[in-house]
């Protein structure tokens, strides 16, 4: 089963609306490519990001899923391009002026590897001067998931459950309940695990500057070390 197949109705509501994370991602692409007109989406998922940026931008999305593109056909406009391939891996008969990312799809990579041919992917399918935008959550940020017993979130009747767990401190292993809500009062019990991985900014970094120009890091922890916070946006171009 790929990945988040089972959870695809309701991860809408897990994450909610989106539409500051699109502004955010909006401003942030006026502000480094103000003429780009065409985006990907990789890991776009239901198409909630995606499809709150289709009126600035001509957009396509990429998603390993076949359940959570299925929900973001019904959402996004009529003749939006939706491609079923891993981030690591595709190709396209296409380019674009902006390669987008969010909500920390790069952490399921599980290595560095991975995580650079991504990087490769995003690069070959830019137009020259292309953006490439991502997210990751950090490695602190999956170890204090990790030190927590559980979090529990109650949404529309239903109930979310998630806990994680490492056995080296490297690879993060989510657990996912979800308790739906039947017509006759009883739960559904869907679970899932998700694997995540993150690495050093420096190592990030590193990986960038080997393929692009122009790297910029964006943290929500100490300016002075964006790694002590929970989530790290970065932004790149594509080399003239």
């Amino acid at each position: 089963m790929a990945v988040y197949d089972l959870l695809a109705p309701h991860y809408d509501a897990v994450t909610g609306d989106g539409v500051a994370e699109a502004a955010f991602i909006h401003d942030l692409i006026e502000r480094r490519h103000g003429r780009a007109a065409t985006l990907l989406d990789l890991g776009c998922g239901t198409g909630g990001i995606t499809a709150l940026l289709a009126g600035a931008y001509q957009v396509s999305g990429l998603d390993i899923s076949p359940g959570m593109l299925a929900v973001a056909r019904e959402r996004l406009p009529r003749r939006t391009r939706l491609y079923l391939a891993d981030m690591a891996s595709f190709r396209l008969d296409a380019r674009f002026d902006v390669v987008l990312c969010a909500y920390q799809g790069i952490n399921h990579l599980l290595s560095l590897a991975a995580w650079q041919s991504s990087f490769d992917r995003a690069r070959e399918h830019l137009n020259r001067d292309g953006l490439f935008v991502f997210d990751i959550a950090t490695l602190g940020h999956l170890e204090r998931m990790a030190s927590v017993p559980r979090t529990v979130q109650e949404f529309a009747g239903n109930y979310l459950l998630i806990r994680v767990r490492t056995a080296d401190g490297m690879v993060f292993d989510w657990h996912i309940e979800v308790y739906e809500l039947q017509p006759d009062g009883r739960y559904r019990l869907l679970t899932q695990t998700v694997t995540l991985r993150s690495f050093p900014v420096s190592d990030v970094r590193k990986a960038l500057r080997a393929r692009f120009t122009d790297v910029e890091i964006i943290g929500d922890g100490d300016s002075a070390d964006p790694g002590s916070g929970d989530r790290i946006w970065f932004a790149c171009r594509k080399p003239a």
